[in-house]
């Protein structure tokens, strides 16, 4: 008889462990919670509200007109909008990141702390770019700030809080191409950009020949204006440093997005600008894939190419290119 009762005790132990952690896995974290409202379903988002901010959007949606988009549905695209770009991760420092394969950008929301009180937390996240996947400075550092409360055992976004720190002292803050965003955009769900009507008009990008001669050509002007410097290996010197005209149309050229050396997957180098004032340089300019053609130029001003996309093998034997 005690044996039998033993069993039923250590069969409602059991129990009552296994329901518990049953229940311990059903317990959503506040990051969870977050994501789950980057969903892009409505009903998600909706869910980590505050009870009192349901109750009062309910109100609104009786009172909106048909067909009307509620404020639940205007706020629920964030990952709707960044398709198979848009990365979410359930554990480790980066929260989520928005991907432009072509351009090798990246953004990351990183999570810098998640402190627990209670029924309350406190979340802290911060804005990361990275390019080639450097990390890259940039002028202003945005911070986020997240209190969650929870309410009938589920987390609900209570607080909101953005702020920004602008390095006033760094002189960089006077460079125009520091200012230069990466160029993740508005990327849809087939991981293409939006459409141009939302946009503004794109400019189209220069092929990477197009590229080295007129880096060649900045280059030339940059020695004329700097006859003590000569020619430079710094491609940031070479930014805005002339115009040209085509087909009655202005260009600058070189833009702010040659200044990290990274142009419509092409890498560029400037090279041996010797001597003060320098007489000579070299550029380059290889895929990033590493498949395609190799361009390079110098003083000579002959645009020549290599197969193998080395620019070794262009400067040691490349072919000529007709203009």
């Amino acid at each position: 008889m005690v044996g039998g009762k033993l069993i039923l005790v250590v069969a409602a132990v059991g129990a009552m462990g296994i329901g518990s952690q049953s229940q311990q896995k059903t317990v959503q974290s506040p990051r969870q919670a977050i994501l789950e409202m980057l969903s892009g379903r409505e009903e998600d988002f909706k869910k980590h509200l505050t009870l009192e901010v349901q109750e009062k959007l309910g109100d609104l949606l009786k009172s909106a007109a048909p067909g009307s988009t509620s404020p639940i549905q205007a706020m629920s695209q964030a990952k709707a909008a960044g398709g198979d770009n848009l990365q979410t991760f359930d554990d480790g420092p980066t929260l989520l990141s928005f991907n432009n394969p072509q351009r090798n950008e990246r953004l990351e929301v990183r999570v810098d702390g998640d402190e627990l009180h209670g029924d309350e937390d406190d979340m802290r996240l911060s804005l990361h770019a990275l390019r080639n996947g450097r990390e890259q400075d940039v002028p202003v550092g945005i911070r986020l700030a997240l209190g969650w409360k929870q309410q009938a055992g589920t987390w609900r976004l209570n607080a909101f809080t953005i702020s920004a720190t602008i390095p006033v002292g760094d002189p960089r803050i006077l460079d125009k191409s520091w200012w230069v965003p990466p160029a993740i955009g508005p990327i849809g769900a087939s991981g293409t950009s939006a459409p141009a009507a939302s946009l503004t008009p794109a400019v189209p990008k220069m092929t990477p020949a197009r590229s080295v001669r007129l880096i060649a050509v900045a280059e030339g002007v940059y020695s004329k204006k700097h006859p003590d410097t000569g020619y430079t290996c710094l491609l940031g010197d070479l930014v805005n440093i002339g115009k040209g005209l085509n087909n009655g149309e202005t260009y600058t050229f070189i833009d702010p997005e040659f200044a990290d050396g990274v142009y419509n997957g092409y890498k560029f180098v400037l090279r041996r600008c010797i001597g003060k004032p320098a007489r000579y340089f070299q550029v380059t300019a290889e895929p990033l894939s590493g498949v395609g053609k190799a361009y390079c130029e110098d003083t000579s001003l002959e645009l020549r190419a290599a197969e193998d996309g080395k620019g070794s093998s262009c400067v040691a034997s490349g072919r000529p290119v007709g203009q």
